[in-house]
């Protein structure tokens, strides 16, 4: 499909096509602790599913900030792209790709420092405790990952391909499962082969993202993109 369907197209085709890949990828971001909770609950017992279940009220917070601060930078890279003004935009690509990952680090760090005191305070059960500060400490160490991830699919939906998130995304939660099954059931490794499937999975699909984001714009008659020191910007017209 050409690139321009979104203005070119009627706007209720226009907004159902490139809203669709979206909802989709929604239902698709659930399955990282819908299929760690069924593995680890079948192949290790009730004490590690309860742990799992504890950690995704906590981790569900730090998703939706991750999404929530791509969301918002893709308002901004938007207007830019839209009106060609391609060096603000790359300076608004760059500013949102060094923010968040420097957000992630440091919200990774305080997770893992005082993961437990979160669980005390959501009452997670005693004997499951252990098992989720397993669980939640590699969690941690995968967030930015998470984060740039969710920022770099923003970006795309900014350049109007909403497209590529969702294969990306299918690809990720696929892979997932596949090292579940290949942690939790072969290797026994409990409810930290699930953690580490999710880590690795988000990994892989961040990385990929962001070279297939850097083509794209490298295909396109965008500038290199150049990761400096953010500087001001003008402001974007509504």
């Amino acid at each position: 499909m050409k690139s321009d369907y979104l203005t070119s197209k009627p706007a209720f085709y226009a907004l159902f096509v490139f809203s669709l890949p979206i909802i989709i990828g929604n239902l698709f971001q659930q399955l990282y602790t819908m299929v760690d909770s069924a593995v680890v609950g079948r192949f290790v017992g009730e004490q590690a599913l309860a742990a799992v279940g504890a950690s995704y009220s906590l981790t569900v917070v730090f998703i939706c900030v991750a999404i929530g601060g791509g969301v918002g930078s893709s308002v901004i890279v938007s207007k830019y792209f839209g009106a060609r003004n391609f060096s603000a935009m790359k300076t608004a690509v760059s500013t949102a790709f060094l923010t968040f990952l420097g957000i992630s680090v440091f919200l990774g760090a305080v997770g893992i420092l005082i993961n437990r005191p979160l669980l005390v305070l959501l009452r997670t059960p005693s004997d499951a405790l252990d098992m989720a500060l397993v669980y939640l400490r590699i969690y941690f160490l995968g967030l930015p990952f998470l984060f740039m991830y969710n920022v770099i699919s923003s970006m795309f939906n900014a350049i109007g391909n909403s497209q590529i998130p969702l294969v990306f995304l299918i690809f990720s939660s696929v892979l997932n499962v596949a090292l579940d099954f290949l942690f939790v059931a072969v290797f026994k490794t409990g409810v930290a082969g699930a953690a580490w499937a999710t880590l690795i999975a988000q990994g892989l699909s961040c990385v990929l993202s962001f070279a297939v984001f850097m083509h794209t714009l490298g295909k396109s008659r965008i500038q290199k993109m150049e990761f400096r020191r953010p500087k001001k910007l003008p402001m974007a017209q509504s």
